[in-house]
């Protein structure tokens, strides 16, 4: 059953829609100030993507939910996240419910969600933009998972960094001359004549000479315990790394776990940094002065963002000029100039796909056309033997 009433009352004339929810079976009621728009909402009930707003729920709500979801049992199968993307996560929610916070799921249409992606693209960078948006469609996601959304109104809503805007945004990867100015620099912190310094940069030279010589992710460098290095065979295991919040955990995924060859200079700063390194339960190669987990926050603001200022390495606003993983980069680009391929490339970063290290150092490889041209004569050369085409 389905019918449309005229109401007079306090806000003037409306129009009632009364119709049965097919999902629960209870009679509903809806006002509009038009008879048309009544009709066209009993229209709209007939369609299986239909969801009364009794059985929906908020933006907010829907975001809090898909936060819940993500840092605790971890969305479709997978592992929760990690404090970091978390962190980043909470970040995007907080600026989805402050836009769009008191919209109902079912309210949403393809040209409201077409307009919160432009609102995004006019307060904030494309790039970060972008990340916002992912997060909102994963929130949606969830949102029909739980059965308060049935289809997307998102699915054709879309940011796209163009190749141009990539090249301009390409990843920051301190030059030779910069790696080079950097760590000696550290070094001589850590001999320095002022004790109190010499203490802190005795710990922090020896990880920036590890991070720009291994390639390891800075919380694997941090997670790593000296029983993962083989001072014989000069090479390091990573085997886990260290979160956060302070936990050693597993290493990013299966193919983090990677034996790192190192030069006898990094392994030369590891056998001094021994000597003075304090015990822990742990046995960690880089802990903090009790042994325990050091803080990433720790390195990056006491040590590296002071060793860029020491040496000048500042941006426009006289910032640091490059974030702490830039420097895992160091050993990937050179490995590249000297003639590594991308399936190597791939191994030493632990990469999980060959994918992610053409995304990262794509740009990096060179283009050799004139190779391929001369390999495209010898194969010619060699295949000559099996019959040569003629000319008529």
């Amino acid at each position: 059953m389905a019918d449309i009433r005229k109401r007079n009352g306090k806000r003037g004339v409306t129009w009632q829609a009364r119709y049965r929810d097919k999902k629960t079976g209870k009679i509903r009621y809806k006002s509009f100030p038009r008879r048309m728009d009544a009709e066209a909402f009993l229209v709209s009930t007939h369609s299986s993507d239909y969801l009364h707003d009794s059985d929906s729920t908020s933006m907010a709500d829907a975001a809090d939910r898909w936060l819940e979801v993500c840092t605790t049992t971890g969305r479709k199968g997978r592992e929760p996240v990690e404090a970091s993307t978390a962190r980043k996560y909470a970040e995007h929610a907080e600026i989805i419910k402050e836009m769009m916070g008191g919209v109902m799921l079912s309210q949403l249409t393809p040209p409201i969600c077409n307009q919160f992606r432009d609102d995004l693209l006019g307060h904030y960078s494309r790039r970060y933009a972008k990340k916002i948006l992912t997060s909102f469609k994963s929130i949606l996601s969830q949102a029909r998972t739980d059965e308060f959304l049935k289809s997307d109104p998102a699915e054709n809503t879309a940011i796209i960094l163009s190749q141009r805007y990539e090249k301009k945004d390409e990843m920051a990867i301190p030059s030779v001359e910069e790696v080079g100015l950097l760590l000696r620099k550290a070094a001589e912190l850590a001999n320095g004549s002022n004790a109190q310094i010499r203490k802190a940069w005795s710990r922090y030279a020896p990880f920036f000479y590890v991070l720009a010589y291994s390639g390891m992710r800075p919380c694997e460098a941090i997670g790593l315990p000296w029983k993962d290095v083989d001072f014989d065979s000069s090479t390091v295991d990573v085997t886990q790394d260290a979160t956060e919040t302070g936990e050693i955990g597993l290493p990013k995924s299966a193919s983090a776990y990677r034996t790192i060859h190192m030069p006898q200079v990094a392994m030369t700063a590891l056998k001094k940094w021994k000597q003075e390194c304090p015990d822990g339960v742990l046995g960690l190669v880089f802990p903090n002065w009790k042994g325990g987990v050091e803080s990433h926050a720790n390195i990056t603001n006491r040590g590296w963002y002071v060793l860029q200022k020491e040496c000048g390495l500042l941006d426009h606003n006289r910032k640091p000029k490059y974030p702490l993983k830039s420097l895992r980069h160091v050993r990937a680009s050179l490995e590249i100039h000297n003639g590594a391929t991308a399936k190597e490339i791939q191994m030493l970063m632990g990469h999980s796909s060959v994918k992610i290290t053409f995304d990262v150092y794509g740009h990096l490889f060179k283009d050799h056309e004139e190779e391929r041209a001369a390999r495209a004569d010898l194969i010619a050369d060699q295949l000559s033997a099996c019959g040569e085409y003629v000319a008529s």
